[in-house]
């Protein structure tokens, strides 16, 4: 007798990506692990994998970094986007579920499992040829990392917690991902205005692109 609820459409796989960016010296990285096998063994991916049959897709996104990279993501993940098109996955129609997160600097990533071959700390303006469609998740979730560093805690947690940031280290971040340096002096009174930052901070220090 066959099961129920057996239907004759093709059921596409499900699979999650998630992007994680930190800072190394100033410097915003996204991190990658290096494929083992096929396909597009030997390129650059972002870490993820297939979704469990009964597994939320959030835990789903941890378990993947946790296996692939060794590093476990207690924060929040924030979805980016579902990426259908067909073609994308050589082993057959897929669906990926993108999520992305920021990390304090400091977390080392080693390669955890056979499907990794590396895992490292790429600098974000280093020019790769992912695997997959990556590249365009990759571009999504750098659209979502400008907006959260312009909204403030992002921004803060990338350029760590102690000492508190100063104009010249907000300005490189800006401009690392593309916002107008001269709105570091005002991003940093805000941040200061609404209790984020410690009152050492220097938040009223006069912004030279804006005398």
């Amino acid at each position: 007798m066959p099961p129920p609820y057996c239907y004759e459409h093709p059921r596409p796989a499900v699979t999650v990506d998630l992007v994680a960016f930190t800072t190394i010296e100033g410097t915003i990285h996204v991190l990658l692990i290096r494929r083992k096998h096929e396909p597009f063994a030997g390129s650059w991916a972002l870490p993820g994998g297939f979704l469990e049959i009964d597994e939320p897709v959030e835990s789903a996104a941890r378990r993947e970094l946790l296996e692939e990279t060794g590093l476990e993501l207690a924060g929040p993940l924030e979805p980016i986007g579902c990426f259908t098109r067909p073609g994308r996955d050589p082993r057959g129609r897929t669906i990926t579920l993108a999520f992305a997160t920021a990390l304090p600097p400091g977390p080392h990533p080693v390669a955890g499992r056979d499907d990794a071959a590396e895992a490292a700390w790429i600098p974000l303006d280093q020019p790769l040829e992912l695997a997959f469609d990556h590249a365009e998740i990759l571009d999504s979730a750098r659209a979502w990392l400008r907006r959260r560093v312009q909204e403030g805690p992002v921004g803060l947690l990338l350029l760590g917690p102690t000492p508190p940031p100063n104009l010249p280290q907000v300005q490189r971040l800006f401009r690392q991902l593309g916002l107008p340096p001269r709105s570091a002096g005002p991003w940093l009174r805000r941040m200061a205005r609404i209790g984020q930052l410690h009152p050492s901070a220097p938040p009223g220090q006069r912004d030279p692109a804006t005398s």
